[in-house]
């Protein structure tokens, strides 16, 4: 192996891997190329790797090194200055500084560095703060070096290094030497348990038996469960460590003496979705039962019958489509109720009651917070209400920051709640302030969230919380047709679907075979002239008809005509953003379109443009699966229909809701049949939250609210006294 000091990265893969040169400490400057799988994250300039490979001619790149191994190493000698010199860890200490402290020191800077004292390199540096900048700087160099050589030596991926120190800091290798089954934190259990064998844990002891516990409820969660029998459990814990019965159940029994475990239900929970569901559960229960008063008094006025019917009479004078029986329930449920569900199919005017309650919430000295799961539903909400609206990562994030102040006893209206998983639901109510409010609207008939746990269908299904459904069709939503064919899928019924005769309205159906289906999907998509407003909604990622090939299938079709493409991206392409990322305020699931590839790369995103530097978080957009397509509307979409383990009546229902003017499905019509008439996967969930519910609704069993007592007549003669004091400014 040769130690190298990194002079230049002239390629930085987005999942790992480089091109790289740099000096080895023989003067020699060497050219490096390295796979994701040897450098899972690339080489910054000023470090020095220790690197092993073959040497290569290359025609057009002459002499380079094809990397088999390499690991961080802590610079020595005269690497040392080089580091210093050229590493971010040192701002302000440039090549002259660098060549100074090693003319003063040479050898000796190394010891030196380690010493981590400040105080000898004030006087060649002339600042004291320089030389604590060398100090800090080294030891963050020297302590990232030391991780990597300790995982590297047992064995584990060295891409763990940062995110392990990023948490235990200086206390790494202490930290993992002291129970190395913390890092099951950062990765699997195999790697986990390899290491932990390579440090001489024996297959019997305690902290493997808990560790492998904890395995398996990370397994039950991959799968989207929550919660699981006592036999369920055995059954993967034996999986996982090859044991026989008995010792999964002693790893059971420890896991619970550990409260890694516990009994629920008559069954088992990991200790964190338990603790979860059941904060969830409590908050609910609480604020349904009257008890999440404001502490402050607030300037938010009752609804009392009379504004309830004058707010109503007026609302619907000024409306195009007044509106139904059904709605104003659901108006006057989420301006009285702390906490509702405003539920129903397709077409049925969910947005137009929220826009109703932000109106009448407004008249009443009250504030509406409209959230969504995905940039494309808050856009729809923002256009459906002509309020902003937000994803919940934007407004958990700026409520974190201070940037929202939950006062005034403010109104969380949250749309497509069906996608709330048991994380996200749990970190946006961990937020809440006594005094807030909580409307979810949303489908019970969609699709379960996309990770783990299931919160709305559960509430809706127990009618822990008031709901209003509604199910009168709108006539501007029947018109397509759509939302009555969809409303038969849901129901579990095969609707009777029109042959495609090319643009127009309703739902057609193609039968086709699935190696065909992208030939078929270039027809049709050249027939609805081109991604603007139609999408391709598929129930996987991979296959055929997938997105991952349907996405290569139609990018190579673009650039067929030669267009200039740059970071893999063209002119013209739909994309999708697949990361929240507040810096540039795109949201995971946000859809754009590149617009420039000259010498930047410029995509517009919900009619904003913005320059992508790092597309490592971007993809194509030609197809997306079904669960990203949540949230987002399309005038038409095209849905390939194949045999897979993940379609069901739930998925399909959801795909077809996704469309304003036509759907076009195209695959095989037995197992689009069959998909409906199965029960849909959301039975299939197994989750801890029923019984979280029937603790919490012990706990809090619904009452009279607050509102009847003196106390709160007090509040309106206050209110009423404030308002003639502060006159109508």
């Amino acid at each position: 192996m040769i130690t190298i000091a990194i002079e230049n990265v002239l390629f930085a893969g987005s999942y790992g891997g480089a091109v790289f040169s740099g000096t080895c400490a023989e003067g020699h400057r060497h050219r490096m190329v390295a796979s994701y799988e040897v450098m899972p994250r690339p080489p910054i300039v000023g470090e020095v790797w220790r690197v092993k490979g073959t040497i290569q001619d290359h025609p057009m790149y002459g002499r380079q090194i094809i990397t088999t191994k390499a690991i961080l190493e802590c610079p020595s000698g005269r690497l040392i200055r080089e580091t210093i010199a050229k590493s971010k860890a040192f701002p302000g200490i440039g090549e002259k500084l660098a060549d100074q402290l090693w003319r003063r020191f040479g050898e000796d800077l190394y010891l030196m560095l380690n010493a981590a004292n400040p105080e000898p390199f004030e006087a060649p540096l002339r600042s004291k703060e320089l030389a604590r900048i060398l100090v800090n700087g080294w030891r963050e160099l020297a302590l990232l070096s030391d991780a990597y050589k300790w995982l590297d030596r047992h064995g584990a991926p060295v891409a763990l290094a940062q995110r392990i120190i990023s948490v235990y800091q200086e206390d790494t290798i202490d930290k993992l030497e002291e129970n190395v089954f913390r890092l099951l934190a950062f990765t699997n259990f195999e790697t986990a348990d390899r290491i932990a064998r390579a440090l001489g844990v024996g297959l019997e002891d305690e902290i493997r038996l808990v560790a492998a516990a904890d395995a398996a409820v990370v397994r039950r969660l991959d799968g989207k469960h929550t919660w699981a029998t006592e036999a369920d459990f055995r059954s993967t814990i034996k999986e996982i460590i090859k044991c026989n019965g008995e010792t999964a159940g002693r790893a059971i029994n420890l896991a619970i003496q550990d409260n890694a475990m516990i009994r629920v239900g008559g069954g088992l929970q990991g200790l964190g979705p338990a603790s979860m569901e059941e904060y969830i559960a409590t908050m609910l229960m609480t604020m349904a039962a009257g008890n999440f008063q404001p502490i402050q008094l607030t300037l938010r006025q009752q609804a009392d019958d009379n504004f309830v019917e004058s707010f109503l009479r007026d609302f619907n004078a000024r409306s195009e489509f007044p509106l139904s029986h059904g709605q104003q329930d659901a108006v006057m449920m989420g301006i009285n109720e702390p906490v509702s569900i405003i539920g129903g199919g397709a077409g049925v005017g969910k947005t137009t009651a929220l826009k109703a309650v932000c109106d009448a919430t407004e008249m009443l000295g009250g504030h509406v917070y409209m959230l969504a799961l995905s940039g494309r539903a808050a856009r729809r909400m923002s256009e459906a209400t002509g309020r902003r609206a937000m994803t919940i990562a934007s407004f958990v994030h700026r409520v974190d920051r201070g940037e929202i102040v939950l006062a005034g006893e403010p109104t969380i209206a949250i749309d497509e709640a069906s996608m709330l998983d048991l994380p996200t639901t749990y970190r946006l109510l961990r937020r809440l302030e006594p005094g807030c409010r909580l409307l979810l609207l949303g489908d019970p008939g969609q699709l379960p969230p996309i990770s783990f746990g299931i919160i709305f269908h559960i509430l809706v299904e127990t009618k822990a919380v008031p709901m209003v459904e509604l199910t009168e069709i709108h006539r501007q939503a029947a018109a397509t047709g759509i939302p009555q064919a969809s409303m038969t899928i849901r129901g579990g019924v095969v609707p009777e679907l029109k042959a495609y005769t090319g643009l127009g309205s309703g739902i057609h159906f193609i039968d086709c075979p699935r190696e065909a289906i992208p030939e078929k999907l270039a027809e049709l998509m050249k027939n609805f002239g081109g991604f603007d407003d139609a999408r391709i909604l598929t129930p996987v990622k991979n296959g055929v008809g997938g997105t991952r090939e349907t996405n290569r299938f139609f990018h190579n079709l673009h650039i067929s005509d030669n267009k200039p493409e740059l970071a893999g991206f063209a002119e013209g392409e739909p994309v999708i953003w697949t990361e929240n990322d507040y810096e540039l305020e795109l949201m995971n699931g946000s859809l754009g379109k590149v617009v420039k590839t000259d010498h930047s790369l410029i995509v517009e995103w919900d009619g904003e443009n913005k320059t992508i530097d790092n597309t490592k978080n971007m993809d194509y957009a030609y197809a997306i699966t079904i669960h990203k397509s949540q949230g987002s509307q399309f005038k038409r979409v095209i849905i390939p229909v194949f045999d897979c383990k993940l379609l069901d009546r739930a998925m399909l229902y959801t795909a077809i809701t996704r469309a304003e003017q036509q759907v076009v499905l195209i695959g095989d019509r037995k197992t689009f049949e069959k998909a409906i008439k199965d029960p849909p996967s959301t039975t299939n969930r197994k989750t801890g939250f029923h019984f979280a519910l029937d603790k919490a609704k012990n706990l809090f069993p619904p009452s009279t609210s607050n509102r009847e007592t003196g106390f709160h007549f007090a509040v309106d003669k206050a209110k009423n006294l404030f308002r003639r004091i502060c006159g109508s400014r």
